[in-house]
């Protein structure tokens, strides 16, 4: 017989073609989309497999399913009330009863497009996991990264999904499937994160930092203290006692019958609380907009006074905190099996076992070279809290460390002592041992507890940038553009005055959207020196092609003195935007006045370019002021766009007396000025923007002439600004103290200290970018007491009513105490 005649043969034929031509059309995105939730799933989105999203782990799933094409990503839906139970054996059931419904529901996906000859798999939601790779990631597909990409929500601070309508309560699933889909789905454009920090205070290690910084190692070793890393740990105790007294003396029976459970019934989560409290997602928030008290007092409350152990490594962040912030809690000293298996892995890991408030007084650079089995050179930063491990010698070395990896490895795992490891030869190191003892304090390790059974090098697969938290933009209500922008073009404008032209970095449209008025914060290292400075954005929103900032050189600035005289075109820009809300987009009013002082013109040139670009109707009124002609910026554009629009009136005043060839107005911008520049100007809405003193000298004016105080919208140039890296000097006399309520951590503060200042050295994070009360990064609600404020323009007449101020610039009346 003809193998081909043979009726299984035709039949494998039949399904082969038809599985061709599913892959030539594409399966149809909506059918793929209803057959997830027809088979249980809450929501589901699509991905293609060259989505730059998938960068990280593209290589891992072809290793795997080289035929993966689209990735069908979804969600389940977990009941609420049990994941918030103080009660965490329910909540666990809820936990462990969702993640199989997960599986079930990708099961019954691949089982139905397998019907239709399609090839399609589902990893597990959770466990089983490929284990002989621990601790490197031992998934198949990262459940976020493609719930992220799919549209199906987005990191919250507490690094768990938050889907716009369930929140948090939920858990990912993905199926790979070996056809393209014929459309496919985008990340949401908002994140229902509402940042408001219930995960950082519910945390009882700490892992949750308030800017959406993570602590890997300190959740791995608490929460996940009856998964694998805590079950090594558990068995090391076992093997290493001598009797079963001694076992007594190191396990409790309740961590016993604990463990016991856990390999009984599945794997216990010890907090979770992160998700428990979390009051975001449009199914969930109603309650805690109603009441935010009773959501703490009947949420958060019982969780942070539930008495129970707390699991931390000895010498690391999280068992600081612990000892400090809980009083009911007993803070317990483990292992948590993060010992890399081999130098890449150690490399990779370190950004998840780095510990920041251990490295806080640290700022050096090491050089790493590993000799023996794994030749491989290093160099890792450590400053100001923050870690930068990179391939190869970059800079100067303030340490160099030249080690035979086996030795370095047991090292780190405590099998062997930093001194037989020198006295050897194994580790040398060119520098002040001091500093290998402060690098060795900010990865703090358990002790040897019984001989180390040699294993091979094994490449790590951990995700060495572990997905930041993105913050949205309260002008826009969009997500947070985060990224570098590349230096195209540096144009002088004016005197001292000079454009900086950005572009995308790889060519392409500028990567966010933003409206007129906004401003981009840079983070960068001037002359060495890592500063965050805050500067508008003077082009306009219709012009995608590049994005401008114009900067002033001043004498005492930071930046600015960087920008004008070591930025170079090619530069790369380390960037986050949009920022702000001094904006303008002809929506709010029919007509706009906007005064601008010096170089704070150029809020007011995004503006203005943006209304003639759109042909807006309305009457503009641009009032501005300098010193002289030789600081007017944009003086031939300006001319060109009133050209251009009929609507827009300029009038420009020189305030130096000995200025020659102006045939302008001179002196300052005052009542006379306005009311013969603006008719009916008391039925105006302004803009107003400069240096503080111009400002309120001109509101002022402006009140004087009848506008409403909520018809002036200001925001600061040259203000009271100060060098982040230089402290003012303190008058020594303390006026009170500072409770930060969230963080537990109260200081006091002297009288011409700021809130951000006693901040900073009592260790609490509060975002801030300007100093200079202009960007608003640094907002906090006062929750008692009273502060002033030499500037506040940048808080809206509604924060201000609902008690919010501004850390870089209050200064404290009395005890105060705020939210952070």
């Amino acid at each position: 017989m003809n193998i081909e005649d043979h009726p299984t043969v035709k039949r494998m034929r039949a399904i082969a073609d038809a599985q061709v031509e599913n892959e030539k059309g594409g399966i149809d995105a909506d059918w793929l989309r209803q057959l997830a939730r027809d088979c249980g799933a809450d929501d589901a989105g699509l991905v293609e497999l060259s989505r730059p999203a998938l960068d990280s782990q593209r290589d891992g799933l072809l290793h795997h399913y080289p035929w993966t094409k689209t990735l069908l990503g979804f969600v389940v839906r977990m009941n609420r009330e049990p994941i918030r139970s103080p009660a965490r054996s329910v909540a666990n059931i809820e936990f462990h009863h969702s993640g199989l419904d997960v599986d079930e529901v990708g099961r019954r996906v691949v089982q139905r497009l397998e019907a239709k000859g399609i090839r399609a798999v589902s990893p597990a939601m959770g466990f089983p996991m490929e284990m002989y790779q621990f601790p490197s990631a031992i998934w198949i597909v990262s459940h976020k990264t493609v719930a992220i990409a799919a549209g199906l929500g987005h990191m919250g601070v507490h690094r768990n999904l938050i889907h716009p309508k369930f929140g948090n309560f939920v858990l990912i699933g993905t199926v790979l499937i070996g056809a393209e889909a014929t459309e496919y789905d985008a990340p949401i454009d908002y994140n229902p994160c509402l940042e408001c920090r219930l995960c950082v205070t519910a945390c009882p290690v700490g892992a949750i930092a308030p800017d959406g910084g993570f602590n890997f190692s300190a959740c791995f070793t608490h929460n996940y203290r009856e998964f694998m890393g805590g079950f090594a740990d558990w068995v090391e105790q076992v093997a290493d006692s001598k009797s079963a007294l001694d076992y007594r003396s190191r396990m409790s029976e309740p961590e016993t019958a604990s463990m016991w459970q856990s390999l009984s019934h599945g794997a216990n989560y010890k907090a979770a609380y992160c998700m428990a409290v979390c009051p975001a997602g449009e199914d969930v928030i109603g309650t805690y907009l109603a009441d935010r008290a009773r959501h703490i007092q009947e949420i958060v409350k019982p969780l942070q006074q539930k008495e129970e152990p707390v699991y931390v490594v000895k010498g690391s962040d999280a068992e600081a905190y612990a000892k400090k912030r809980w009083k009911n809690k007993t803070v317990k000293t483990v292992g948590n099996a993060l010992r890399p298996r081999s130098i890449d892995a150690m490399l990779q890991l370190l950004p998840f076992a780095f510990q920041p408030n251990q490295a806080r007084d640290l700022c050096a650079t090491y050089h790493f070279e590993f000799t023996g089995d794994e030749q491989r050179k290093a160099t890792i930063v450590i400053h100001d809290g923050v870690i930068r491990v990179q391939e190869g010698y970059i800079g100067s070395a303030d340490l160099r460390v030249t080690a035979d990896s086996r030795t370095w490895l047991g090292f780190l795992a405590r099998e062997h002592s930093l001194v037989w490891a020198l006295l050897r030869r194994k580790i040398r190191v060119g520098g002040s041992p001091k500093l290998l003892l402060a690098f060795g304090r900010c990865f703090p390790s358990p002790g040897v507890r019984h001989d180390p059974t040699p294993l091979r090098p094994v490449p790590s697969m951990l995700h060495p940038n572990p997905v930041p938290y993105r913050q949205n933009d309260a002008a826009t209500g969009k997500i947070k553009w985060s990224g570098e922008l590349r230096l195209a073009e540096i144009i002088e404008v004016a005197d001292n005055v000079k454009t900086f032209r950005l572009v995308e970095r790889e060519g392409g449209k500028i990567p966010f959207e933003f409206l007129p008025g906004q401003f981009l914060t840079f983070s960068i290292e001037p002359f060495g020196i890592p500063t965050k400075r805050s500067y508008t954005i003077a082009s306009s929103p219709t012009r995608r092609d590049s994005i401008e900032i114009t900067v002033k050189r001043e004498t005492d600035g930071l930046v600015s003195r960087w920008l004008h005289d070591a930025a170079a075109p090619g530069d790369l820009l380390e960037v986050v935007a949009p920022n702000g809300t001094f904006t303008f987009t002809g929506e709010e009013e029919r007509s706009i006045v906007l005064i601008g002082g010096g170089v704070g013109l150029t809020p007011l040139m995004s503006v203005t370019r943006y209304l003639t670009d759109t042909n807006w109707p309305g009457d503009i009124h641009l009032l501005l002021s300098f010193r002289s002609p030789r600081e007017y910026p944009f003086q031939k554009e300006i001319a060109a766009l009133q050209t251009r629009n009929s609507h827009l009136r300029v009038a420009a005043t020189m305030s130096d007396p000995n200025v020659e060839g102006w045939p302008g107005a001179r002196g300052r911008i005052d009542k006379a000025f306005l009311a013969s520049a603006v008719p009916n100007i008391a039925a105006q809405r302004v803009h107003l923007c400069g240096p503080l003193a111009m400002m309120s000298a001109v509101t002022a004016a402006l009140l004087d002439l009848g506008v409403p105080a909520e018809r002036i919208k200001k925001e600061a140039f040259g203000t009271e600004t100060r060098d982040p890296t230089r402290k003012a000097a303190s008058a020594g006399r303390i006026v009170g103290r500072v409770t930060f309520q969230m963080s537990q951590v109260s200081a006091p503060i002297a009288e011409n200290d700021t809130i951000l200042d006693v901040a900073d050295k009592a260790h609490v994070f509060i975002d801030n970018a300007c100093r200079s009360g202009t960007c608003g990064a640094c907002r906090v609600k006062l929750l008692s007491g009273k502060v002033r404020m030499p500037v506040e323009d940048s808080l809206t007449q509604g924060e201000k009513a609902r008690g919010y101020t501004l850390a870089c610039q209050a200064l404290a009346e009395g005890d105060v105490v705020v939210e952070s």
